[in-house]
């Protein structure tokens, strides 16, 4: 086919030089093609994009030269030629051009990738929910895309939110996956403001853990009074140390008599509020009860050996009550004591002065928030550390750190290969209970028994972790540990990002400026 070449500018305006040049257009098997030099020495194929190449084929036409023994060498589509050869495509479009000299080859190579501007997640969402109107179902979608189909999923949901599509186009830091939790909170405004700090800032899937953890209890604590509310009592809130008229029932009497829940229900004063609280279930209440005594004729019954024990029911937080009177004078309650302390040498609180309460005040508030702080950590954590342990093969540091956690021999490692590692059974994906203390594991020996040399290292790699997640707690952030210390390091090295509780684990001192409650940029304000 013949083209007019486009006019160029020489030494002026007005010096336009028109000439005729002829390109040819051909489909070539790209095997045969010959990858010349490039600009690109690593060419980087993605498995997404062959897997795209294989299903949709090379679109944008390669562009090569004849050199002098007439075999077509590629010019522009490095990637496009090799792509196309691994996926074993037929064929593909060819442009044959002119042979360029060497300084152009150079920079119009540069200039041919430099110049080009990715989508932006607003033109990609755009582009998900134009597929899924034309009735393209998610699946074909993502294949259609080689991406994931959660990717899809979470375009589409963004899609439908109005207010995480517009905060998509305004900043455009936002990824897919942050603007699909961003949509999580699209009808709390000051959530939206700390999720779009975080997304800039980092930390964002904390924040998003910690959002999601607060939501949860605030509903467990609305639901727990409303079951009050409805059985007649009044819900209010903590009564303050200095409190004249509200006091916990277990802090009055009635002439010699302690208050209960149950002698004080008939005071007009009778309230109560909600504290968050764990219980620990008695051990009977895990077994599960099939409706029938095996002992009820007196007869033993026959042993089943092959039957499973009974699940514990583990120790879990709830809101449970806390019942007051709300004005125990008035109704002719008095206090069991009055300001005697335990022995223990501290102040109480009417003997500190207003300096001393509220620094009293401020640690009770860090405890409070940062206990709730690691509970969100844990959380992100481990979701962590189950993606990295689905891995094939581990990473070069893991020789290192496995061999590491052997020489120790930390009281975290030696605890959890003894008493059966039941977190390892969880973070790598095993549907069975870890065994009891002293039983070998079943379900891991076959799992490490059919994993290849590369696989079983990362097993390996993984036992270690979980039992030095396990180890850890609520109290981690307090007590700096080594062994938790060059856990979580570990961690940090392999990709995790750490909370800024989980830095004060390590030792460090995080600036309150890293709290996204405390600092949001313009960027945030809506």
């Amino acid at each position: 086919m013949t083209l007019s070449a486009p006019t160029t500018a020489t030494t002026t305006a007005a010096a336009v030089e028109e000439e005729q040049f002829e390109d040819e257009l051909l489909r070539v098997d790209p095997a045969t093609l010959v990858v010349g030099a490039n600009v690109r020495l690593d060419p980087r194929l993605r498995k997404s994009y062959v897997d795209n190449v294989r299903t949709r084929g090379v679109l944008e036409p390669v562009v090569a030269y004849r050199d002098d023994d007439s075999r077509l060498v590629v010019l522009f589509g490095q990637r496009r030629t090799l792509a196309a050869v691994q996926a074993k495509r037929p064929w593909v479009r060819v442009m044959v051009v002119p042979k360029p000299d060497e300084a152009d080859r150079l920079t119009d190579q540069v200039n041919e990738n430099d110049h080009r501007e990715p989508l932006t997640v607003a033109e990609r969402v755009t582009a998900f929910e134009q597929l899924a109107l034309c009735g393209v179902p998610a699946g074909e979608i993502a294949k259609r895309m080689s991406t994931s189909r959660p990717v899809v999923d979470k375009a589409l949901t963004v899609a439908r939110s109005k207010l995480a599509r517009g905060a998509t186009q305004r900043w455009e830091f936002l990824s897919i996956d942050q603007a699909a939790v961003v949509a999580e909170f699209e009808d709390d405004a000051e959530a939206v403001k700390r999720l779009v700090v975080a997304a800039q800032r980092g930390g964002f899937d904390h924040e998003a853990q910690k959002l999601r953890d607060a939501r949860a209890e605030a509903a467990a604590k609305a639901e727990a009074a409303a079951a009050l509310t409805a059985a007649g009592i009044t819900v209010v809130d903590r009564p303050s140390w200095n409190d004249e008229k509200a006091k916990r029932l277990s802090e009055l009497k009635h002439g010699e008599d302690q208050l209960t829940e149950d002698n004080h229900a008939s005071c007009p004063g009778h309230a109560a509020f909600l504290d968050d609280e764990w219980v620990y279930p008695e051990e009977d209440e895990g077994i599960r009860d099939d409706g029938d005594d095996p002992w009820g004729d007196d007869t033993p019954a026959e042993v089943d050996e092959d039957a499973q024990e009974p699940e514990p029911v583990s120790p879990y937080r709830a809101w449970l009550p806390e019942y007051v009177c709300t004005d125990f004078a008035t109704h002719g309650h008095a206090l069991r004591w009055r300001g005697h302390d335990s022995g223990s040498g501290r102040k109480t609180v009417a003997e500190m002065t207003d300096v001393e309460r509220e620094e009293a005040r401020a640690q009770r508030r860090d405890v409070i928030q940062s206990n709730k702080a690691w509970d969100s950590a844990e959380t992100v954590r481990r979701n962590w550390l189950r993606t990295f342990l689905a891995r094939k093969a581990a990473p070069k540091t893991a020789a290192g750190f496995i061999a590491g956690s052997l020489a120790r021999a930390d009281h975290a490692v030696t605890s959890a290969l003894t008493g059966g590692n039941g977190l390892a059974h969880d973070l790598l994906g095993l549907p069975d209970q870890a065994p009891t203390l002293g039983r070998r594991a079943p379900a891991m020996v076959e799992l490490v028994g059919k994993a290849s040399d590369e696989r079983a290292q990362m097993i390996a790699l993984g036992l270690l972790l979980a039992a030095y997640e396990e180890a850890t707690s609520r109290n981690s952030w307090r007590s700096v540990s080594d062994s938790t210390t060059r856990y979580l390091r570990y961690l940090e090295a392999n990709g995790y990002e750490l909370a800024t509780v989980e830095l004060r684990a390590c030792g460090e001192s995080p600036l309150p400026a890293t709290d996204t409650n405390s600092a949001t940029p313009a960027a945030a304000e809506a």
